[in-house]
């Protein structure tokens, strides 16, 4: 085997098998929406890529090892990394751990392996990799940095937005465990333990399992102690797999009470008295806020939420959730309003007895919201004619989704649209979370976004009722028109736009991704049209649900 990259590409190319390409594009998930869309395969078994590798030998050329990395095809990248593993294998024996020049070599490939990360995109890449380099990494001596800078290095593929990343993090410590050191697995083990994807609950179960195998069983049921009841079902079945019979139906019997914390940095708030949180609001700090909502005070808005709670649609958190965005974002309560509390004692009172009045205005609103919306720019409240007929309704709401569809920016024009789709047939798809990691948002962030969009959606209805006219371009008149004349068949049409809308989103392939998954567990697509029986809209059903949709 000659010993440049060119050659070697040239070598496995030579080697291609079509038959047992498709059997791999299959089975590594390179379809559209799943998680190595977009792989490419030559058709090569592992053994002889390893041949390959073996054939290059441990002095390939670490210059030539990125025009392998970076090539199209996945055996050529495992390739790459395989080679890099052997060359680190080679500087990392038990007498070259404290030479100079082996430190130095083993840094420079860990270096180029972290540069070249996310070219390991798919779960098999990174297993066969990772812990060989990374994971041996973090037990020998290094010129990069002591411990600290190692956990940081750890802790920016676990922060990472890139699932391949991440995985890197935890899959590591399978050799941090074969050596008898537990903490890597422990701690990144934690950090994951609430990820959303599938993926991640195998790696975390898998290298959970390692560690109680090859450290200590009763760390391992620590842990499960600890955390059992929060893991994921697959995670938790990972993780026992080597237990006995009687012992894992013991820890899968354990209730599942999942409950991400609602504040990441909750700790810095823990010991400031309730008046301090004045000053710290008003500066600015909408954190301080939202961690008092869900921590100091609310056992007190639980007891003012139970008072109402008949008469509201929504549960207590997402009331709560509610309320923070009411206090951050209305401008009748804004912040500032805090300003005018002349005894910061006061401050508790104040905030409950604001709580109490807004989900008394709330209940109010949505048992009257086929009736009365708010006027959030005259803080009055808006008469919706009573008398309006079913023509007048039509024209509002044909140029209303027109309007929008034409101001909002992509993301909002697909949360606007995906909103819409769910009022008509009230799929639980996708929850609220989950979309909102897909378009790269924190679950407040997207809280604020539809916050903003009832708010947008509300005026440009009420500039429609009160027989004004909206701007809208050529283009959307024709989709007002359209819609309009076809308003029967609203569904299947908001359903292409919302189709078009993920199309613009710099987060399409997440979204497909997210949906395509969805697809593969509920066997239909999230918001799909049913062939047998068609979505035919009224305008008057419609007309009720998208104002009880924008007074909640």
């Amino acid at each position: 085997m000659n010993t440049t990259a060119k050659e070697i590409i040239a070598y496995m190319e030579s080697l291609r098998n079509e038959e047992q390409q498709r059997i791999l594009m299959s089975f590594f998930k390179t379809g559209p929406g799943e998680y190595g869309y977009g792989d490419e395969f030559l058709g090569l078994k592992v053994p002889q890529t390893r041949e390959v590798v073996k054939a290059a030998g441990v002095d390939f050329p670490l210059v030539e090892i990125p025009e392998l990395l970076m090539n199209r095809w996945h055996e050529v990248r495992l390739c790459g990394f395989l080679i890099l593993v052997s060359k680190f294998e080679k500087l990392a024996t038990k007498r070259l751990e404290n030479n100079e020049e082996a430190i130095k070599g083993r840094d420079e490939i860990l270096t180029m392996y972290l540069q070249y990360a996310e070219q390991a995109n798919n779960w098999d890449l990174v297993d066969l990799s990772v812990h060989k380099i990374l994971g041996h990494w973090l037990l020998l001596p290094s010129n990069l940095g002591n411990q600290d800078y190692k956990l940081k290095t750890l802790d920016s593929l676990a922060q990472s937005d890139n699932l391949w990343r991440q995985r890197m993090s935890i899959v590591c410590s399978w050799k941090t465990s074969q050596m008898g050191d537990s903490s890597w697995c422990l701690r990144y083990a934690e950090i994951h333990l609430h990820h959303p994807h599938d993926l991640m609950h195998k790696a975390v179960g898998w290298m959970l399992r390692e560690m109680g195998k090859r450290c200590s069983m009763d760390l391992l049921r620590e842990f499960l102690r600890q955390h059992a009841h929060e893991m994921p079902r697959t995670m938790l079945r990972y993780a026992i797999e080597k237990m006995s019979g009687t012992e894992r139906k013991e820890w899968m019997s354990i209730p599942q009470d999942y409950a991400p914390a609602r504040v990441s940095k909750a700790n810095r708030f823990a010991g400031i008295q309730l008046p301090d949180f004045v000053d710290i609001i008003l500066k600015g700090d909408d954190e301080a806020m939202y961690y008092l909502l869900h921590n100091r005070l609310n056992h007190q808005l639980q007891e003012r939420y139970d008072a109402y709670q008949h008469h509201l649609y929504d549960n207590f958190e997402d009331v709560i959730d509610d309320f923070f965005l009411y206090l951050r974002e209305s401008g009748r309560y804004p912040y500032q309003s805090l300003q005018r509390i002349k005894k910061k004692e006061a401050f508790e009172t104040w905030l409950l007895n604001t709580f109490r009045n807004y989900i008394s205005n709330r209940a109010d609103a949505e048992n009257q919201y086929n009736c009365t919306t708010i006027d959030d720019n005259t803080h009055s409240v808006f008469e919706v004619p009573s008398d309006i007929t079913n023509e007048q309704k039509l024209a509002v709401v044909s140029q209303l989704i027109a309007y929008a569809h034409q101001v909002f920016y992509p993301r909002s024009r697909f949360i606007f649209l995906r909103s819409l789709l769910t009022i008509l047939n009230k799929q639980r798809a996708v929850s609220n979370k989950e979309m909102a990691e897909a378009l790269d948002m924190s679950d407040l962030a997207y809280r604020v976004a539809v916050y903003r969009i009832k708010k947008n959606v509300k005026h440009f209805r009420l500039t429609l009722l009160k027989g004004e006219s909206l701007d809208l371009d050529a283009i959307h008149i024709k989709m007002s028109e359209q819609i309009n004349r076809d308003f029967a068949h609203l569904y299947p049409t908001l359903f292409r736009y919302y189709l078009e809308a993920i199309e613009t989103l710099k987060t399409s392939s997440v979204v497909k991704h997210l949906r395509q998954q969805y697809i593969d567990e509920q066997g239909h697509a999230v918001h799909e049209l049913d062939s047998d029986r068609p979505i035919l809209v009224h305008v008057t059903a419609f007309w009720e649900k998208l104002n009880h949709w924008l007074t909640i």
